[in-house]
């Protein structure tokens, strides 16, 4: 603000503001301000809920991984029951491998490599008597779930807002910026704090909406990974 403020004294050293002007320029300031925050915190509370939505699905995904390997455990046939080793081995490409892809909004080639094998030894190995024919089904059925979560959780990964409503709120901040500095053509200790507290307020509320606009890109204001890694804990004691 200081340095707009000084390129007007520099290019507009005989401009002065009337009473009217200041007025004009501090309720610009307000209504730029309330408008803009306003927008990024109704934002913010979308960006929220999408975590908590995404969140819930790495969930799902790993109860569904939890109930393939209790299926596998449970059905007749030594073949079959080999196939909790692939399933274990995905579950920690997932964090291992594929979850730092997901900042780049990609999957991992090597966890897609590890789906694929434990997708041929289900379809391989899976129960053909007729009297485990409803698990077989329901095995084959999880695997599809599976693969769907997957492929949401990727899909999910690439989200984020438009780049129109990033240079819409760039522009509001610099139109707010730019009536500051007009307001401190007269100068005074409360007119200075009140402007300096909404631009700064606009641009945490802004830095904040950046940050979590990308829900994979960090754990601790993100989605989390601790739903899988806690299904590999379990499926390493149900060995």
């Amino acid at each position: 603000m200081w340095l707009i403020h000084l390129g007007f004294q520099k290019f507009a050293p005989q401009w002065e503001l009337n009473d009217r002007d200041e007025n004009m320029a501090a309720g610009g300031i307000a209504s730029a301000a309330a408008l803009t925050g306003i927008v990024l915190a109704f934002v913010l509370a979308l960006s929220n809920q999408t975590i908590d939505n995404y969140q819930s699905e790495i969930r799902i995904e790993s109860s569904q991984i939890r109930n393939l390997d209790k299926l596998l455990a449970a059905s007749h046939g030594k073949k079959i029951e080999e196939c909790r080793k692939p399933l274990l081995n995905y579950s920690k490409s997932i964090v291992q491998d594929e979850w730092p892809k997901l900042q780049q909004q990609i999957g991992s080639p090597i966890t897609t490599a590890m789906l694929t094998k434990l997708d041929d030894c289900v379809l391989i190995n899976s129960p053909k008597a007729e009297s485990q024919s409803a698990t077989s089904l329901e095995i084959i059925k999880l695997m599809g779930q599976i693969t769907e979560s997957r492929e949401k959780r990727i899909a999910n990964s690439n989200s984020s807002l438009s780049p129109l409503f990033w240079f819409v709120m760039h522009l509001g901040l610099l139109l707010t910026i730019i009536l500051s500095a007009l307001s401190f053509y007269t100068p005074g200790t409360i007119r200075v704090i009140n402007c300096s507290i909404q631009v700064i307020t606009l641009c945490m509320l802004m830095a904040l909406t950046m940050v979590l606009d990308r829900p994979f890109s960090s754990e601790s204001n993100g989605v989390t990974n601790q739903p899988i890694l806690d299904t590999i804990a379990h499926l390493e004691t149900e060995k």
